[in-house]
């Protein structure tokens, strides 16, 4: 599969999200809420809130205290609204009502000192995970110049969509489903493809 300037063969793949379960679970279990996909947009799905915060800081958003308070009185709620919890990056072709939704809560919060790309992406991913992908500076790396906003965006769209991934993330989340009770690989059959998509792209940057 190519993801951003990088390609990995499904294999691969579920090698290195093994190595990412077994040595990242609390991210899995509180900030993506496995087993079960719970509490997808959290508790209020059209506000922010603290329990939201807090788990954006299990991925390690490293927010800090100024943070907090702009976030939580950031007047978001209409662009929230506007967007189901479930929507789904396949479906936000470039230029589409869905896509400019998306860029219009993106922009809500942008602009804050301190409160960059990587901090942004955690919150958005958290409130619509099947919509937002996370970044981080592997993942930069991984995409190269189109690593924010509306290219980022995009550069992720394109690949969800091109064809010769769909069919190996298929392949990727069967093969995750399969894997042994006891493995902690198995709770990623259940996470969006976007969200395998994130883990792979940040550690082919790492691996760089």
């Amino acid at each position: 599969m190519n993801i951003g300037t990088r390609k990995i063969v499904v294999d691969e793949a579920i090698a290195q999200l093994r190595l990412y379960a077994e040595t990242n679970g609390a991210v899995l279990r509180y900030y993506d809420g496995l087993p079960g996909m719970t509490c997808v947009g959290g508790s209020d799905p059209n506000q922010i809130t603290l329990e939201d915060l807090a788990r954006t800081m299990v991925i390690g958003a490293d927010l800090r205290a100024m943070d907090i308070p702009w976030l939580l009185e950031v007047d978001a709620d209409k662009e929230l609204a506007a967007i189901p919890v479930t929507a789904r990056l396949e479906d936000a072709t470039p230029g589409s009502e869905l896509f400019e939704a998306a860029m219009a809560l993106d922009e809500k919060f942008t602009g804050h000192r301190g409160f960059g790309h990587a901090k942004k992406s955690k919150l958005l991913h958290l409130k619509r995970p099947y919509l937002y992908p996370v970044t981080d500076s592997f993942i930069r790396m991984t995409y190269g110049s189109a690593s924010a906003g509306a290219e980022f965006l995009t550069a992720v769209h394109n690949d969800l969509v091109n064809p010769a991934n769909v069919r190996d993330f298929k392949l990727l989340q069967v093969r995750l489903i399969a894997e042994p009770p006891t493995s902690a690989a198995r709770l990623l059959g259940e996470v969006p493809t976007l969200r395998l998509l994130d883990i792979l792209a940040s550690l082919l940057g790492e691996a760089k």
